[in-house]
């Protein structure tokens, strides 16, 4: 699967949570210069960075696992305290939840890509604009020939 087809599938599945979802694929870096006039919840899709290989005796067989880190992002308030915080993060968890399980449920679909290696880590007020939330990480690789790629 090409770059274009693992960032839109995972665009349109982060849409789909809801209509209220903003999305943004692009450095974090570039997120926090314009994080205090953005709409929350919002996802940030860092570039996304592949480990390519032959799977059968290492010549043949081409497939890449794709590396992806999310930042899952809710507003938060400099003077906020734990039970404040708390219902950020809880909300922040259940979005993760329900990007994982659509994505799950796409790959069990289209049998054709696993997704491996997730790891979910909180963070608290970071950032100019004060934001919660949880950044994810996981790995995408495709099997087969699976092409999610529309307008490619």
């Amino acid at each position: 699967m090409s770059h274009k087809g693992i960032r839109l599938l995972i665009k349109d599945t982060a849409k789909g949570l809801g209509d209220d979802i903003e999305f943004e694929y692009g450095r974090t870096s570039d997120f926090n210069i314009t994080a205090s006039s953005k709409r929350y919840p919002f996802i940030n899709l860092d570039p996304l960075s592949a480990i390519p290989e032959y799977t059968v005796n290492g010549v043949s067989n081409y497939m890449k696992r794709w590396l992806c880190s999310m930042a899952f992002y809710g507003k938060d308030q400099a003077d906020s305290v734990p039970d404040e915080y708390e219902k950020i993060l809880d909300d922040s968890d259940a979005l993760v939840d329900k990007f994982l399980n659509n994505l799950n449920t796409y790959s069990l679909q289209a049998d054709t890509i696993i997704i491996s290696n997730v790891n979910q880590q909180a963070f608290i007020k970071t950032t100019a604009a004060i934001l919660t939330g949880f950044v994810l990480t996981f790995q995408i690789q495709q099997t087969d020939q699976f092409d999610y790629c529309r307008d490619c």
